[in-house]
């Protein structure tokens, strides 16, 4: 237990309740997943306040392409304990199962929307294969797990570009457009070891675990002195953007990153990052606003920042993991 991350996962807890979330979008699901974590850590009406809104989503919102983006993960597990009923997760897969294939079993997301009509963005890493291995594992189909294991497989390897992974990649270009972004190594960490949580006995996982190790070990080989991380990797003269910190600090204390030996002094620098970055409403400050796909690299480097559902749901997940941490070896 970190002293104060219960108080702190309150106090952020109840300020993202306000996001009136439903009619899904990039970055919603990590608040409705952070929600749910933080219920066992502070703020247990949590749990209350998604159900709620799920079940809302799935009686008043129209059927539509953005219920891919619905947070299908917490989905499945709260159908799973009868706190929703299978509708829920059967309205998430017919979404996911609508979408057209841009690559080997990797879809477009937003097919309805021209600016990402064709091609993948790194938060997908995020958002589907933890959904749907979560579904596979509800409903006992370890098909359905495997393709997740493999579809987190297939967008990485089409984003990796030097210094990392980019943001995007087109499939009319045939190409990723070469900005390592930070937080999109985050979100990608973060989904890689969600979905390896939910792959145990999956015989395709080999590649996934050394991924998720490569992906900490850039962060952390990036990472400045005051804990945080700039908007594109190594890049030290540009400003920091607090959500990455966040993102680290979640994945680097995720079980699944037990055996991974993160360097101790890497997440305490993380953690006063995370903490700094939190006003005393909850927010969390220094997040930068929707980050579209963009070929100009200064798209990246000059960013506006605004309170988001993602920043506030990786500060919450990082809260989740503190508040039951254990001490984590020095590599």
């Amino acid at each position: 237990m970190i002293p104060g991350a219960e108080e702190l996962a309150a106090k952020v807890g109840e300020r993202t309740e306000r996001w009136p979330l439903a009619f899904w979008y990039w970055g919603d699901a990590i608040a409705v997943d952070g929600l749910l974590a933080v219920a066992a850590a502070g703020f247990p009406r949590g749990r209350d306040h998604v159900t709620a809104l799920l079940e809302r989503w799935l009686g008043t919102i129209p059927v539509g392409y953005h219920d891919a983006l619905a947070p299908g993960a917490t989905i499945a597990r709260l159908v799973g304990e009868g706190a929703l009923p299978e509708a829920a997760l059967q309205r998430f897969l017919d979404a996911e199962a609508s979408l057209p294939l841009l690559f080997d079993e990797v879809p477009a997301l937003e097919p309805h929307l021209p600016r990402f009509r064709f091609g993948v963005c790194i938060d997908a890493v995020y958002h589907l294969p933890p959904a749907l291995a979560a579904a596979g594992r509800a409903r006992g189909n370890d098909a359905l797990v495997s393709r997740a294991v493999r579809m987190a497989g297939q967008i990485m390897a089409r984003l990796r570009c030097d210094g990392g992974w980019a943001q995007w990649y087109d499939a009319a270009r045939g190409r990723n457009n070469g900005v390592p972004w930070s937080r999109g190594v985050g979100w990608a960490a973060l989904g890689i070891l969600d979905t390896l949580t939910l792959a145990e006995g999956i015989a395709e996982t080999a590649h996934l675990k050394s991924l998720a190790a490569e992906l900490l070990q850039r962060l952390v080989d990036t990472q400045d002195q005051g804990g945080h991380w700039g908007p594109v990797l190594g890049r030290e003269d540009l400003p920091a953007e607090s959500s990455v910190a966040a993102f680290f600090l979640a994945s680097a204390l995720h079980p699944e990153a037990a055996n991974l030996a993160v360097p101790r002094g890497s997440i305490e620098a993380a953690t006063t990052a995370v903490r700094e970055s939190l006003d005393d409403e909850g927010v969390c400050q220094g997040v930068s606003a929707d980050v579209f796909p963009d070929w100009d690299p200064t798209t990246y480097e000059r960013f506006s920042t605004e309170p988001s559902p993602w920043g506030q749901g990786a500060a919450l997940r990082a809260l989740a993991a503190l508040a039951g941490a254990r001490p984590t070896p020095s590599a």
